[in-house]
């Protein structure tokens, strides 16, 4: 058990480091898009489809939390919006009842979003100047005690251009 807190560790703390690292470099350049055998950034076509957030196995990474309630779904679309849904109780959907709960809301008042490179950039049309900047990462293999093959994990930017990550969210395809 031990050694297996120790292993946890040293990932989360690779982890972090290479968000960090790899938020530092300046979003508007060209990043790099490579994957290892371990992961690497989203595509645009990988985002698109149906998420559940799964919770953190090490929930003191946030320290900030701005999306206080503790189950949310996203749809990322192929035309570039994200829908997004927050409850307090947990529920299963399936891709079929988020697409049809996603479909009512207004497409022109829902968040844009656009992956340059490694990053996710999201705006808001009812909100002047606002953005938010995400680092990806697909996981390319099981991460025991942590993420699936296919688990997304994305980290949120303070918003300073320092690469001080703010917060994390790990996220599981829906079927």
């Amino acid at each position: 058990m031990k050694t297996k807190k120790i292993v946890y560790s040293l990932f989360l703390f690779l982890f972090i480091t290479c968000s960090v690292l790899s938020q530092e470099s300046a979003v508007n350049q060209e990043a790099k898009t490579t994957k290892s055998n371990a992961g690497g950034p989203a595509t645009s076509k990988e985002l698109v489809g149906f998420w559940k957030m799964i919770p953190l196995p090490n929930k003191e990474l946030n320290k900030v939390n701005p999306w206080p309630l503790p189950y949310q779904w996203f749809q990322f679309t192929e035309k570039g919006k994200l829908y997004s849904m927050m409850l307090s109780d947990s529920k299963e959907y399936s891709s079929s009842e988020l697409a049809a709960t996603f479909k009512v809301l207004p497409k022109n008042t829902t968040p844009n979003y656009k992956v340059q490179g490694q990053f996710v950039i999201i705006d808001n049309p009812n909100t002047k100047n606002y953005r938010e900047i995400w680092g990806t990462n697909i996981f390319a293999k099981d991460i025991d005690g942590v993420a699936k093959t296919g688990d997304l994990i994305m980290t949120l930017d303070d918003g300073t251009n320092t690469g001080k990550v703010i917060y994390y969210r790990l996220l599981r395809r829906v079927k």
